[in-house]
């Protein structure tokens, strides 16, 4: 299918209604079954301009599906990128207030800080780490905007890859002293080990995730600048979120990160 500007528009404006007031729609996919991941894209970049203009600050990307058994689940060979806004990052000492989601789940994840910029095509895992001023540990929220989260990898292509928000830890640690694929994590609920995974999970070395987010962004003219972050994907599967829940990752050599929801 053909996707005119205004009909990208349109779908963008559907989208950040459907979160804005807490009404899920049903997914793009099953309305319009020829749209394209390109396609996808263009909506999920038509509404990131939209809440930019509406005065949020872009402060880096997300990048989502970087397993291989989540590719395959999905029916894909390659992850799935969204964008970060200020208005998303929530504050570690302060409870997040649920109301602002529709049905959230959550995932540790590692966030590198950028010391230069990166911008593809040709970015390397050498690039991505010599771009790297440091990684910090990170709590993603993630929601749907589609009911009952159906959705293929296109819909949440459209979706900003699931991405509403993220919880940052107190400390940056320097890569030099870390191989990244090595790191282990555990993530706590109310304080009970429910999941542990490793760095590996994120497509094999977090640093991957990052060289292929330059590169992916490259196709749209898009790069990576200094002082951005970027969040390299969930090392364990999503939970669910409750009100009341307390959430806390521990990472190896890299400190923790708690968020509790109201």
């Amino acid at each position: 299918m053909s996707l005119s500007e205004s009909s990208k528009n349109e779908l963008a404006t559907e989208l950040m209604t459907a979160q804005n007031d807490r009404a899920p729609v049903r997914s793009l996919s099953e309305r319009f079954p020829d749209l394209t991941q390109e396609q996808a894209y263009g909506i999920q970049i038509a509404a990131t301009e939209m809440r930019i203009r509406s005065g949020s600050r872009l402060i880096g990307a997300k990048v989502g599906y970087t397993s291989g058994a989540t590719q395959a689940q999905f029916g894909i060979n390659e992850p799935v990128f969204g964008f970060l806004l200020d208005t998303g990052v929530c504050r570690e000492s302060e409870a997040v207030p649920l109301d602002r989601m529709i049905s959230p789940k959550i995932e540790p994840e590692i966030a590198c800080l950028l010391k230069r910029d990166l911008k593809g095509p040709g970015v390397t895992v050498a690039h991505a780490l010599a771009a790297i001023a440091g990684v910090i540990p990170a709590l993603e929220l993630v929601d749907s905007r589609f009911v009952d989260w159906r959705a293929n990898a296109i819909d949440m292509t459209a979706d900003n890859a699931g991405g509403r928000g993220l919880v940052l830890g107190g400390r940056l640690t320097a890569v030099e002293a870390l191989d990244l694929r090595s790191v282990g994590i555990r993530l706590e609920r109310n304080g009970r080990v429910i999941s542990a995974g490793t760095g590996a999970a994120a497509l094999g070395n977090p640093a991957d995730v990052l060289a292929w987010l330059a590169n992916k962004l490259a196709y749209f003219n898009l790069g990576l600048t200094r002082g951005q972050g970027v969040i390299t994907g969930s090392l364990v599967k999503a939970e669910p979120i409750m009100r009341g829940d307390s959430y806390t990752a521990v990472f190896d050599r890299m400190g923790s990160v708690t968020a509790t929801f109201k």
